[in-house]
């Protein structure tokens, strides 16, 4: 079979990928932030990508002879967090998939090139995410965390308290939700894993709707400033809530090596956009991601990263991103569910920080504002993803119906 490179430099280029394969595998951070399950994405990519069963199975071994170079035959860290070996079966799947791009034939190699640069960026990305979220803890010495946890607890409850100790109380689901917590990047890659090939790409592109709405996320976190309910009473967390009398909703200053994350929630808004994109997906799909919404609501306020009105901004901000990437641009100044999300998250924002007075201890106005924000999210989205979504086939004999339709006797 020819290939685009030259024997010598297909050897030379492959010698290099391995070398560097190495060295990652042996330089690694392991308790890195997501670095396992952004590389376990590539696994995804390829799967879904390779033309040959050898791929996928020359994984395994692979990545048990990384783990070897890591940890030689003490391999005690495997056997406490096998989640790990995703991580080396992440970096050989990597190397495999850029070994068959030195070795594809001049018609393969165009869709090569885009499967492992795919992987390659989703764990480069992530890897920088994971780098640069501690600096919003230096950023932002002093937080809100007491605002949002007086809004919450102006509802009735304390909702990250209450899904706490349910998880405290039922390990088999603090685990099962905790594992989708860590596992976006794969989540996003096998719903994007489904439109590579160029009958099925569809729009938006889910790679750069992520991308978006992660740096605008990193960006609004600035304008309220929060880490999350297990950091601001790190002894009382999940077991008691301190009452709302005598706790003014004032900015108290955490620690500078906690990052500031928590409004708007993007767990909640990535899991809002995939479930959303999932619709023009098989039914078990569709249903797993249903499942992953609820699981991410679950572990994003029963671990203590978030309040509950984290949640419900992060509606209206995945409206807007899906808004600003589903809807034609000559449309896009007209877009009422890109105006509304992008006021309705600036308006939050904006109501949380300055107008307590308003809000606090006004139960019926607060639950109004929380319902009105999901439902409206929920039903301007709806109708975005009829009048948008149809195929041109759809449009075009729609309007040939229009143009048919008899005219009314006058």
């Amino acid at each position: 079979m020819k290939t685009v490179f030259k024997p010598v430099t297909a050897w030379l280029l492959t010698a290099v990928l391995a070398a560097e394969t190495v060295i990652i595998a042996s330089q690694a951070k392991l308790d890195f932030p997501f670095l396992a399950p952004a590389l376990l994405g590539a696994v995804v990519i390829q799967i879904r990508t390779c033309r040959s069963r050898i791929e996928p199975l020359a994984m395994v071994p692979l990545a048990a002879g990384l783990a070897l170079v890591r940890f030689g035959l003490h391999l005690r860290l495997l056997y406490e967090n096998p989640a790990l070996f995703g991580l080396f079966l992440g970096l050989a799947s990597l190397f495999v998939m850029g070994v068959m791009v030195v070795r594809s034939a001049p018609r393969e190699l165009p869709d090569r090139i885009r499967a492992f640069g795919v992987a390659l960026a989703v764990a480069g990305f992530v890897t920088i995410a994971a780098a640069v979220l501690p600096g919003t803890g230096h950023a932002h010495p002093v937080t809100l965390d007491r605002v949002l946890y007086a809004f919450d607890g102006s509802l009735g409850c304390q909702p990250s308290f209450v899904l706490g100790r349910l998880l405290s109380r039922l390990p088999w689901l603090h685990a099962l939700a905790q594992l989708s917590y860590e596992q976006v990047p794969v989540a996003v890659l096998i719903l994007y894993s489904g439109s590579m090939s160029a009958a099925e790409r569809r729009k938006p592109n889910l790679l750069i709707l992520f991308g978006v709405a992660s740096l605008t996320g990193y960006l609004l976190y600035s304008l309220v400033p929060a880490a999350g309910p297990v950091y601001l009473f790190p002894s009382r967390f999940p077991k008691s809530a301190p009452p709302l009398a005598g706790l003014a909703p004032l900015p108290a200053a955490l620690p500078s090596d906690i990052p500031r994350n928590a409004m708007p929630s993007l767990h909640m808004a990535w899991a809002t956009l995939l479930f959303w994109n999932a619709r023009r997906s098989g039914i078990w799909l569709r249903a797993g991601y249903l499942l992953y919404l609820a699981l991410t609501v679950l572990v994003t306020l029963g671990s203590g990263e978030h309040y509950l009105i984290d949640l419900v901004v992060a509606f209206p901000f995945a409206l807007a991103v899906q808004a600003a990437f589903s809807e034609p641009v000559r449309e896009l100044p007209r877009s009422l569910p890109l105006w509304i999300g992008s006021m309705g998250t600036l308006a939050w924002l904006g109501f949380l920080r300055f107008a307590a007075p308003v809000w606090l201890g006004s139960a019926a106005l607060d639950w109004s504002l929380v319902a009105a924000t999901v439902a409206g999210s929920v039903t301007l989205e709806r109708q975005m993803y009829r009048k948008f979504r149809a195929s041109p086939d759809e449009r075009k004999a729609l309007e040939c119906q229009q143009l048919q339709a008899p005219s009314a006797p006058r």
